[in-house]
């Protein structure tokens, strides 16, 4: 733990602190090494030199005892040993003969003669070198040498060698130190002012920052590095403050756009909202809470469900739903209901708004009342049920007077034929021929009538058998005309059978009537737009003046009163009433002797579909 808080400690010291110490404590570790070294193998050869220096020592005065002994003279024995005064840790050197002390220098009285040993030794015992020399006169022991040698030398001797180190490891400290603090800045300079440089560039953000390159060896190298990376975060900085600053620029200006349009949304009458991709409402205009009497709070996201009649509910959110996974336009009317409790009418409309990738980015949308329209409608759809009532009711009780009055002229021409003069035969003609053609006007009232109010029949009928069935009807008009039809695979569609048929009927009947002087060619095709199915017939006629496109539809109208083109007019009247009935549309486009295409749209699905889809799609593609 302790070592763990010393390397912590030096770990978070300056480097130039670092490059100091490690210098100071791999200096004096070596210095402290060697000098330790040295004083241990100093001391064992010293210690071995003496060891050897006392055996010598020991033998020249073994030898020189030796007369002495044979005459049995300890004086003289005794001389040799106090000349060895001269060696001041020789604490003892006796002689013994026969295992009696015969002489002894004691450099203390303190000191007492260590007892001779059989054969030559020298050993270690107590701080002290014991050491026996056996004394020999012609190879025979006549007596015994010992010492007592006190080793105090070797300590004095180490702690003599011991100071010199210490000495020379401070000297070697200072001058290291003083090396080390002087050639420090050639390592820890580059450092440092790569330091500072990483420093402004963190606190100012300015990477145009540079370190400065004092070296070429790896500081050097790893200085060109840094910079390097300094120069590449620049370039991408910069990059990137351009692209924010446009950012910014694009999100002021949708700020002004979004104001502006909360601006208009908020001064126009209509109700307005926006929504985002998934379809959660983020924004009324105050038309909506002056209308709901509710907060912004309160309605946003999918709020609004509230208000929305119950019957119109589900649906509204069927048909909201569709919008948002396909992105087609929304369109529904459906009721709202007020501040004071009632419901109004409303035409809701919402397109998405789509980003460079297609992706839907939001919706805006509005919502217009329509409720007086609405009532309108309803008594306007009441008014036309009652008269298409009348209609039919005097149509099929006009039919027994017109009946009669047909048969009694056929009556009077037979009968009275020689009777009449040329005048009254004239005027039977008129009589006769007014009769038939009120019968036609009568019989195409009611066909009209009876197609306004027939049952719809939402199963799905193959259209090319429909189509064929058709054919088959006009077929002696087709021989006659020498008409040439063609026709495309047709899909299956949700509308009665008897109403297809009554459709292509008329308008392939009318490319046969209406054709120039070269044989009739027809195209009947089908292709998808939206939910829709739309059908063409495609003619080479006399074709329609553009003026006259919409008026041709309506009951009893004919553009050219020819007696050549016989009818009243009244067969595309049929074929735009059976086609609204079942939530299509129905249009011609044509020059004048250019021929005519008659092109009429119905729900791919059988569902009921608002107008203004239908408008839109019919007018798509």
């Amino acid at each position: 733990m302790r070592r763990n808080r010393i390397i912590t400690a030096f770990r978070d010291r300056p480097i130039s602190e670092k490059v100091i110490i490690l210098t100071m404590v791999t200096t004096i570790a070596a210095l402290l090494l060697a000098g330790v070294g040295i004083v241990m193998v100093d001391s064992l050869l010293f210690r071995a030199g003496l060891k050897r220096d006392l055996a010598a020592l020991a033998r020249i005065v073994a030898d020189n005892s030796t007369a002495a002994l044979s005459f049995d003279d300890p004086e003289v024995a005794a001389q040799p040993l106090r000349a060895l005064h001269f060696r001041t840790h020789l604490d003892a050197a006796c002689i013994y003969r026969g295992g009696t002390l015969f002489a002894k220098y004691l450099r203390r009285d303190q000191f007492a003669c260590p007892a001779p040993e059989q054969r030559e030794s020298i050993r270690s015992a107590g701080g002290n070198l014991m050491l026996s020399q056996p004394i020999l006169l012609d190879g025979r022991r006549i007596g015994t040498l010992t010492m007592l040698y006190n080793l105090g030398e070797i300590g004095e001797r180490v702690k003599l060698y011991g100071t010199t180190v210490l000495i020379v490891l401070l000297a070697a400290s200072i001058v290291a130190f003083l090396l080390s603090s002087s050639l420090r800045s050639v390592i820890v300079t580059p450092i440092e002012r790569l330091v500072r440089a990483t420093a402004a560039v963190s606190e100012t953000g300015d990477y145009s920052i540079r370190a400065q390159k004092l070296s070429s060896d790896e500081l050097g190298l790893l200085v060109d590095r840094f910079n390097e990376m300094l120069a590449r975060i620049h370039a991408r900085d910069e990059d990137l403050k351009k692209a924010l600053a446009g950012r910014e620029a694009a999100l002021r200006e949708i700020e002004k756009e979004r104001a502006r349009f909360h601006f208009m949304a908020e001064s126009m009458p209509q109700k307005i909202f926006t929504a985002r991709p998934n379809g959660e409402v983020d924004y009324f205009n105050g038309q909506w809470m002056e209308f709901t009497g509710l907060t912004f709070d309160q309605i946003k996201n999918w709020g609004w469900t509230q208000f929305v009649h119950p019957e119109d509910l589900e649906g509204n959110l069927r048909a909201w739903r569709h919008s948002i996974e396909t992105g087609e336009p929304f369109h529904f009317e459906h009721r709202f209901r007020r501040a004071d409790g009632k419901f109004r009418w409303h035409l809701s409309r919402a397109q998405a708004m789509h980003d460079a990738n297609g992706a839907i980015t939001m919706w805006i949308g509005s919502n217009t009342d329509i409720h007086e329209q609405k009532e309108k409608e309803v008594e306007l759809q009441r008014a036309n049920e009652d008269l298409e009532q009348f209609a039919y009711s005097a149509s099929h009780d006009l039919q027994e007077p017109i009946r009669n009055v047909a048969v009694y002229s056929e009556l009077v021409a037979r009968r009275y034929r020689k009777v009449l003069d040329a005048e009254g035969q004239q005027f039977l003609g008129f009589l006769r021929e007014g009769g038939r053609r009120l019968a036609t006007l009568v019989d195409d009232l009611l066909a009209y009538t009876r197609a306004s109010m027939a049952e719809l029949i939402e199963t799905p009928v193959n259209a090319s058998a429909v189509l064929q069935t058709s054919l088959s009807n006009l077929a002696e008009a087709i021989r006659e005309s020498n008409a040439q039809i063609t026709y495309d695979p047709l899909p299956e569609v949700y509308m009665g059978e008897a109403h297809l048929q009554q459709v292509f009927q008329n308008l392939i009947g009318n490319a046969l009537k209406y054709r120039n002087q070269e044989p009739p060619q027809i195209h009947i095709s089908a292709v998808v737009r939206g939910s829709f199915w739309c059908f063409s017939v495609r003619d080479n006629g006399i074709g329609i003046d553009p003026q006259y496109r919409e008026k041709i539809f309506g009951v009893f109208k004919r553009l050219d009163h020819d007696h050549k083109y016989s009818g009243t007019g009244i067969g595309l009247a049929i074929c735009q009433r059976v086609v609204e009935r079942y939530g299509g549309r129905i249009w011609v486009e044509s020059e004048l002797g250019q021929g005519a295409t008659f092109y009429f749209c119905i729900p791919r699905h059988g569902q009921p579909v608002h107008a203004a889809e239908v408008q839109s799609s019919a007018s798509g593609g």
